[in-house]
């Protein structure tokens, strides 16, 4: 069916709304009307004497018209506005109350949110008194209030003031009376020893307020009644039947003061919420900001649109229009709001194409009227609905009588300099200027003037916007939309008669070099020769994008055919060369990788066939060398440069007839292998067994160190080692461990030994380490605390025990930091010294093989180090070289070895060791209360099966080197002896006797048994 479009949704109206000759004429027209265009049409449109009229009623909003008879108001969205004074009277003696009624909306209103006089914003209380000075002012006010009878007590209706209670008393029917005592709390009074059955009042003073100005409301709706008071006041001119039903409006009382009122009567404004819309969304009537619903609301208006009903298929373009416009967007990076946004004032009577030009404006989108259908576009990016070819063409028609004609193909690419704009000059209804019709910040392009040579300025009236955010942005999508002005119109096949008017299509033509190339649809003819004719517009998703950049080629390209002479270089985005890019090699090794990356690069000449050139030189001396990809790919490798190494890399793109220039060159420095692993996370200990995870995958790690301190101490360096070499898997037990509150620390290393920036670390207390084979132990506080002479510093025996000195000193030691935590006072009441306590040589000559020394320290204080040394027969013997005696002066067993952190337990061998224990300085005073060596024995176990046993008795034959036997267990095997029994002589310890005996007691021979021995 073909569409046809009037010039504006008020043509509607005339004629009693039936259809013209004039319509019929333009039966296969379509006419857009919009407000996106920045277009000498525009400018026309704006000089039209109805719109200047218009306009002028925008800009009056903000004053009070007295008058009877005036032109009805239509008010949509959250608003400022004053109204038509339509009713004024003087009451009182003096008639010095003014009453004056103003009519903001000829409809009913959701609210009014804040009243203003004479601009200034006043506050209004529950009673309608403003009390805002001047118009309110402080008082002191006198109250009464009678005592309920019967009762000593009543409660004031207000705060007294201090000093102005006082009571009287008085008696039933009889004039007179006298001061009765009373006391007050709060607002409670209380009568003190009044005579029985007189009358108490309480008389006070408190402070309030005098205003002169009230003002009630009435919103309109269709059954309010009438204002009582003015029923009151003005009995038989203002009476129950002055309802004004359907008209929202003020009653103001200006008492007369010449302090409150210096210049007269004040011009009244409220900042209201308007209209109540229908949604078709929720079906509900409330207020709402959103165009598209006014819209509807308009459409559907007796005085604008005049329609009686929605079509579906309308009502659907309008949700669709609603829910773009209610997206949240943050203009500002503080605010949140829906995209689009509106409000006016509009006189009935007004075209209704200028009241909808305002609210699509105000959405920065489109409307138009076709074939008795309504139409609208939101300025938010749409998905094309249909994927049109040459196919799809009706360039060429045939008759019926065989005659062959062509349409033509108008392009239209450019726009003429006096219509392009760089800069936009705003002018808003300002909500941040209490909604004061104010210019804004001219919104300008840098890259558009630099490119036009000129700032190139349009003023635009926003009449249905009072955001700064939101005109920008609108502002921002009218520059970008006038940069990709590509217009075409082509004639088409019925397979795009489904179209619709602002549809979004994709139109592949190989001879325009456009593929998938995006537009929007400005007007469709239906031809009686059976085609449709497509007036497009190019358009692309970045217009609408919201803080979008402003290429002065606009987004859309023109065409995609080739451009040999015209090819640019690929932007190198990153370069990356870390230990993501190593490469395992088949041989398990590794090898440094570069990764060069670049945009995605849209000339086909160049995806098709092309290639990417990446050129690296190695500084400072180096050749380039050229990586060739294909030219759709995005990124380049290369390997084989060794770590540190600084290179130079460029690139440049090439298709079959000609070369780009190259792009920036960048340096960088090959990362490599001295890339530190991940820190370890989700370290744990279960028992004395760690589990750790890292948080991806690295080709080249060799494994994990860990460390601990005793006590909370995350300091990696000072840390005493847990282990030799590396641990490479978890979970992992430490062969030894050391015991109390400790923090273990952990790092990934790789195989270049790079280990990661932080630690992993879990503070727990450990306990005691297990002891059950003591082999040898010295206790040292038992003693007498034996000490290296020369070596000790910071301490003295008190009550037995090595305890730090008390420090005069305002500092501490050199190793401590100068500030403590954070809780802890700067200034100490006494602090106390580092102390060191040494050992004397401890000489070990018992130890078994794999025996565990184990050092138990039981201390008060903070900072606590402890280390050991080897000083005995480890390193008495020296290279075989070397003379046995030395010079007479030396020590028999030579110098002591370095100090070592000590790792808690440690596998021991017959040596002379010598311990050192630190507590650091500070204000806990350091206490070495315990000190206990041990070397634990480990666990030895042989099991002997079928040991034949003789009648005098056998010694057990055991092979391994028990030093202690604990346990001998035997189990009779089954035999011919008549033994039933088995005993085991321990009397020498390690020769036990096992002997066979029977039913009687008596031993026997022949008999066999399985025996397990366990000790040391």
């Amino acid at each position: 069916m073909p569409q046809a479009i009037a010039w504006g949704i008020s043509v509607l109206a005339g004629a009693g709304g039936t259809i013209t000759l004039g319509m019929l004429v333009a039966a296969y027209a379509i006419t857009l009307v919009g407000t996106l265009a920045l277009s000498s049409y525009q400018k026309r449109k704006a000089e039209r004497m109805a719109k200047a009229q218009f306009d002028a009623a925008q800009v009056d909003r903000l004053v009070n018209v007295s008058g009877t008879v005036a032109p009805r108001r239509l008010a949509l969205g959250r608003l400022r506005t004053g109204g038509q004074v339509f009713y004024k009277a003087s009451v009182g003696q003096y008639k010095e109350l003014f009453i004056m009624c103003v009519a903001l909306a000829e409809h009913e209103i959701d609210g009014i949110e804040q009243i203003y006089l004479n601009d200034q914003p006043v506050e209004v209380n529950a009673q309608g008194q403003v009390t805002t000075a001047p118009y309110g002012r402080p008082a002191t006010i006198s109250a009464e209030k009678q005592v309920p009878y019967g009762s000593l007590t009543v409660t004031l209706d207000f705060d007294p003031i201090p000093g102005s209670v006082s009571a009287t008393e008085s008696p039933p029917g009889q004039v007179g009376g006298h001061e009765v005592q009373c006391s007050v709390d709060g607002r409670v009074v209380t009568i003190i020893d009044p005579l029985p059955g007189w009358l108490l009042r309480v008389n006070y003073q408190y402070s309030g307020f005098n205003s002169f100005v009230r003002i009630l409301s009435h919103l309109g709706s269709p059954d309010q009644p009438a204002d009582w008071e003015l029923t009151q006041m003005l009995p038989g001119t203002w009476t129950a039947e002055h309802r004004a039903r359907g008209v929202a409006y003020l009653v103001c009382h200006f008492a007369y003061n010449d302090g409150a009122l210096p210049s007269g009567i004040p011009t009244v404004t409220a900042q209201i919420r308007a209209a109540k819309l229908y949604d078709p969304r929720t079906g509900t009537t409330q207020f709402s900001e959103n165009p598209a619903l006014m819209m509807r609301h308009v459409l559907l208006h007796p005085q604008f649109g005049k329609r009686t009903s929605i079509r579906p298929s309308e009502d659907a373009r309008i949700i669709a229009a609603a829910n773009a416009c209610d997206v949240g967007i943050s203009y500002t990076g503080s605010d949140w709001v829906q995209m689009y946004r509106s409000a006016g004032i509009y006189l009935e009577g007004s075209p209704a194409r200028d009241v909808l030009d305002d609210l699509a404006q105000s959405m920065a989108g489109e409307w138009a009227y076709a074939a008795a259908e309504f139409f609208v576009r939101p300025g938010v990016y749409q998905l094309p609905v249909m994927d049109l070819t040459e196919a799809d063409l009706a360039v060429v028609q045939t008759d019926s009588e065989g005659s062959i004609s062509q349409s033509a193909i108008r392009i239209s690419p450019h726009r003429p300099r006096n219509e392009k704009v760089n800069t936009v000059a705003i002018r808003i209804w300002d909500q941040a200027a209490s909604y004061v019709m104010t210019p804004i910040t001219p919104f300008t392009s840098d890259a558009l003037v630099a490119k036009d040579g000129a700032v190139l300025t349009q003023e635009v009236t926003m009449p249905g916007v009072f955001y700064a955010g939101q005109a920008r942005h609108i502002a921002g999508i009218m520059l970008r939309d006038a940069r990709d002005p590509l217009t075409v119109t082509l004639p088409f096949k019925l397979r795009a008669y489904p179209l619709e008017l602002f549809d979004g299509v994709r139109l592949t033509l190989a001879h325009f070099g456009w593929v998938n190339k995006e537009f929007r649809i400005l007007s469709r003819t239906f031809s009686p020769e059976g085609f449709v004719v497509l007036t497009l517009k190019e358009t692309t998703a970045a217009i609408f994008a919201f803080g979008g950049a402003f290429p002065p080629e606009g987004y859309a390209t023109n065409s995609n055919l080739p451009k040999p002479w015209d090819i640019r270089p690929p932007s190198i985005q990153t370069i990356t060369s870390g230990e993501s890019e190593l490469i395992v090699q088949t041989d398990g090794t590794l090898i440094n990788g570069v990764r060069v990356t670049w945009n995605p690069i849209a000339d086909q000449s160049i995806v098709s066939g092309g290639q990417v050139e990446v050129r690296y030189r190695v500084l400072p001396d180096g050749d380039w060398i050229s990586v060739f990809v294909p030219g759709d790919a995005t990124e380049a490798r290369f390997a084989g440069l060794p770590d540190l190494a600084v290179i130079l890399i460029k690139a440049r793109t090439r298709n079959s007839v000609a070369s780009s220039d190259w792009s920036m060159q960048y340096q960088h420095t090959v990362i490599g292998k001295t890339e530190p692993p991940p820190d370890v996370e989700n370290l744990t200990i279960a028992g004395s067994v760690l589990s750790w995870s890292l948080t991806r995958r690295v080709p080249d790690l060799a494994g994990f160190v860990f460390r601990f301190h005793y006590g909370q101490n995350l300091d990696w360096n000072s840390a005493a080692p847990l282990h030799d070499g590396l641990v490479t898997e978890s979970p992992w037990e430490p062969e030894t461990r050391p015991g109390g509150v400790v923090t273990i620390m952990v790092k990934a290393q790789d195989t270049s030994g790079n280990q990661s920036r932080l630690v992993g670390s879990v503070v727990m207390n450990l306990g005691d380490p297990p002891i059950a084979n003591i082999v040898e132990e010295w206790d040292y506080k038992a003693l007498g605390w034996p000490a290296a002479a020369g070596e000790q510093s910071g301490w003295t025996l008190v009550s037995g025990n090595p305890t730090a000195n008390p420090l005069d000193s305002f500092y501490g030691s050199d190793a401590q930091a100068f500030y403590g935590g954070d809780t802890d006072p700067f200034y100490k009441a006494e602090s106390y010294s580092e102390m060191v306590y040494v050992t004397t040589e401890l000489p070990v000559s018992s130890a078994l093989a794999g025996s565990i020394m184990t050092l138990l320290a039981d201390v008060e204080g903070v900072d606590l180090r402890i280390d050991y040394r080897l000083a005995g027969p480890g390193v008495f013997y020296g290279p075989d070289a070397d003379s046995f005696y030395g010079p007479d002066t030396d020590p028999r067993y030579g110098l002591a070895g370095d100090w070592m952190p000590w790792p808690g337990q440690l596998v021991v061998v017959n040596d002379v060791y010598q311990f050192r224990v630190i507590i650091g300085a500070g204000a806990t005073r350091g206490i070495l209360k315990g000190l206990a060596v041990t070397v634990d024995a480990p666990d030895l176990e042989e099991l002997l099966p079928d040991v034949p046993i003789s009648a005098g008795g056998t010694v057990i034959p055991y092979t391994k080197a028990f030093t202690k036997i604990v346990v001998v267990s035997a189990t009779l095997q089954a035999n011919a002896s008549g033994a039933e029994t088995i005993r085991i002589d321990k009397t020498n310890p390690l020769a036990p006797v096992i002997g066979a005996y029977n039913a009687a007691g008596t031993a026997v021979s022949g008999a066999t048994a399985d025996i397990t021995i366990r000790g040391y």
